[in-house]
Parts: C-alpha cells; structure tokens; sequence
C-alpha cells in the first residue's frame, strides 16, 4: 500500500510537470506567431521600434497586410488598449499610442458611466477632456472605452483616473515588447 502511494504521488508530480509545460509549449507557439493557434481572432506581434520624440508616441511593429493587418485596428498588451494600427506597410505597421498628441480615444468611467474623451498630450499619461460641467474627477476609477467612435469595442480596459484629470494607464507604452 505504501509503494503504492508512492507511485501515485510520483505519477501526479509527473502529469503537473506535464501539464505546466503544455502550457508554456502553448504560450511559446503564440510568441513565436505558430499556425497551430485554433482562433485567428488575435495576432501576437513584436514591437521592432519605439520612435523616441517628445510629443509623438509611436511604436513600430513586424507584421504588415500580408499577416492580416489592417488600419484602425485596436491594439493590446496584457488584455489593456495601448493604441491602434495607423500605418500599415506589407511587412510592418505602425502603432500610435494613447499618449500621442493625436490620439482621441471615446471613453467611459464611473458608476454613472461618464462619457468623456481620453486625449494624449504627449506626455507619460492622457488626459481627460469634454467631461460633464461641474465634473469633479474621483481618484482610482476604472476607465474603459466607451464604443462611441466604432472602432473600439466598448468595455476595453485603459487604465485609472488620477486626482489631476490624467490617467494612469495599465500597461505601460515604455516597457512594450509584444503586442
């Protein structure tokens, strides 16, 4: 009985092992843009280049039209909107980034669902503008696209109101390698 359960507790440790790299295979073969990914709904990219100006936030990346990209198209990191395809080259795109000086992006916040318009100032975190008169912004509310502008789905996650009228977004544009 006893060399039994341990054999079973060496067979289990064996199928955990099993199944942890299963799931490392799984996320590698996306990273590495394998066509054994079952859904064609996401495409993982690499961020080639970050354009360093003051205003203009940008970010280059290696897949173009002949992987499917198209101009519009949002693009996320860790499920957070970063920006969204606004060049696209057959083997490269180009990304602008919620900060960018002409990035207006239709959102929403609140538990009364205040629409307003997230508008980058080329600085490390957008501002929010076109807010209801009188409008005191909370601290630490959850912004979110609104859908308004139809391109964006409604609900994506950006990021959090700070006390200044900025937002704080999830993912960080500066520390981007894929998308």
């Amino acid at each position: 009985n006893e060399a039994l359960k341990a054999e079973l507790k060496e067979l289990k440790s064996q199928n955990y092992n099993t199944e942890f790299l299963t799931n490392e295979n799984k996320k590698l073969q996306k990273i590495i843009d394998s066509k054994n990914n079952e859904e064609n709904i996401y495409l993982i990219l690499k961020v080639l280049l970050d354009k360093k100006s003051p205003f203009l936030k940008s970010i280059i990346l290696n897949k173009g039209s002949s992987s499917g990209i198209i101009k519009g198209m949002p693009v996320i990191s860790d499920n957070y909107l970063i920006g969204r395809v606004v060049e696209v080259n057959f083997l490269s795109s180009r990304v602008l980034l919620l900060n960018d000086l002409n990035s207006k992006i239709p959102v929403t916040f609140g538990t009364n669902a205040v629409q307003a318009i997230l508008t980058g100032k080329g600085k490390q975190s957008p501002e929010l503008e076109y807010l209801p008169e009188d409008y005191v912004i909370e601290e630490g509310l959850d912004v979110f696209t609104s859908g308004k502008d139809g391109i964006f789905l409604p609900g994506s996650p950006i990021g959090t109101t700070t006390a200044e009228g900025t937002v704080k977004l999830f993912s960080q544009p500066s520390q981007l390698s894929y998308v």
